[in-house]
């Protein structure tokens, strides 16, 4: 069997006779701001009347538990492993600095999937013996799929969006229905006067559900949409887009994912177009701005469940200002949903470990399909009916900055946009107040 490589705490790869073994542990670069001692009590605090806490007492006595990570650390999908890597490194920092998870230490055993399917298998069967029973699966779709069926032992929490694990199974989707993510860009589409939604999709079935998803909501709320596919591999789509426009496109919703993100917003800017441009949640990155050639368009948007921007539940927006605030001053860099991802996943782990203090996989599992899981001021669940998939998070459009070190964030005003987008809440929850008109 293939071994993959063990990454060190310094970000070094090496091969051992033991695979995925070696101690994750945060090294602090300069202080350690106060503020991050109680981020993880109001992400990750006691669950409800469920008896599950994490940071509850002020040192751990108990022995250390260790959850399993799969990343894509080299290959294709590296930058982005690296990103899901610093955060799941912040939280664990947060959560060990807090007392760790009812009275134990946590401790992450990473495996590098190289990015490939072959490599989610290896990375799973080798982390599946954890003595947590639980392993974040933070990898790309394709890593990620060839991960699953062989996650034995353990339950999996997963960020891809279109998994769409069955109740009852032993992976639990993180990232909400497409549609619940795409809320509040037909919400802000309808207030800005838009009537034709152009959308270019992938011909795959992530690209195909995220059109589902889009043309269900506008139909719902009265838009037309238009639709160009594209090729995953394509580097110019420069006619579908032309076409977009010619049948009265007033907006572009890229469903994407991967490179076809980058082909999309090249060739909008090859075209000289100036319409709002609209991203899946995978491209709200720090890496796919830094990654774009060209001077960032001044339309660009992002749907995301980082809850950025007024108008969310007042616990939602203290839990996220500090979340922003106290991870620029550890990573450097804005949050981004990479980053996010990494937060939620790990609360939910968290929250897991200490409502069922320790539990096995099945306790973990019955736990994870009725409890709900504090984490920055929302309520996780997993209720979707007849599947594994989590509501709760909120939702939001976001824009990308002047520059791309200034990341995603709350929009600015324009010709189409005025004010704010308003937030929603995937699954339920406080939906915004009130909408502004954009334009």
């Amino acid at each position: 069997m293939t071994r993959f490589p063990v990454i060190h705490a310094r970000g070094t790869a090496s091969h051992s006779r033991r695979p995925c073994t070696s101690e994750w542990r945060w090294r602090p670069r300069g202080w350690v701001p106060l503020a991050l001692l109680s981020l993880v009590l109001a992400a990750c605090g006691t669950a409800g009347s469920s008896g599950g806490s994490s940071g509850s007492s002020a040192k751990a006595s108990g022995p250390t538990w260790t959850i399993g990570a799969v990343l894509d650390l080299t290959g294709p999908g590296a930058s982005e492993g690296q990103a899901e890597k610093s955060g799941i490194d912040f939280a664990l920092q947060n959560l060990n600095a807090t007392g760790g998870v009812d009275g134990h230490q946590l401790k992450i055993d990473t495996c590098d999937t190289q990015s490939t399917p072959t490599g989610g298998a290896q990375c799973a069967t080798q982390l599946s013996s954890v003595d947590s029973h639980v392993v974040l699966l933070l990898g790309s779709l394709p890593s990620t799929l060839g991960a699953v069926p062989h996650l034995s032992g353990a339950v999996g929490i997963a960020i891809v969006p279109v998994l769409f694990p069955k109740a009852g199974t032993n992976v639990y989707q993180m990232a909400a229905l497409e549609n619940e993510v795409v809320s509040p860009f037909i919400k802000a589409a309808k207030a800005g006067h838009i009537s034709t939604i152009g959308v270019i999709y992938v011909s795959n079935a992530s690209g195909s559900a995220q059109l589902h998803s889009v043309q269900t909501e506008a139909s719902a709320a009265g838009l037309k949409v238009v639709s160009e596919p594209m090729d995953p591999s394509a580097t110019d789509v420069t006619a579908q887009l032309t076409k977009l426009k010619s049948e009265g496109a007033q907006v572009i919703f890229s469903a994407t994912i991967g490179p076809a993100d980058a082909a999309v917003i090249s060739s909008y800017h090859t075209l000289g177009m100036t319409m709002p441009s609209v991203m899946g949640a995978e491209a709200v990155t720090n890496d796919f701005l830094h990654g774009l050639s060209f001077p960032l368009p001044s339309k660009l948007y992002g749907i995301s469940t980082l809850a950025i921007g007024p108008g969310f539940p007042p616990a939602v927006e203290r839990a996220w200002s500090k979340l922003r605030t106290d991870f620029k001053s550890y990573a450097h860099y804005p949050i981004d949903s990479e980053g996010g991802s990494a937060q939620y996943s790990m609360c939910v782990a968290a929250g897991a470990l200490g409502g069922t203090h320790g539990g096995s996989v099945t306790a973990l599992q019955q736990y994870l399909s009725s409890k709900a899981i504090p984490c920055f001021g929302s309520q996780i669940r997993f209720n979707v009916p007849g599947l594994n998939v989590s509501t709760g998070e909120p939702t939001g459009l976001l824009q990308a900055g002047a520059a791309a070190r200034d990341g995603w964030g709350p929009g600015r005003k324009g010709p189409w946009y005025e004010g704010r987008t308003g937030p929603g809440t995937a699954g339920g929850g406080r939906p915004p107040a009130r909408q502004q008109a954009m334009g």
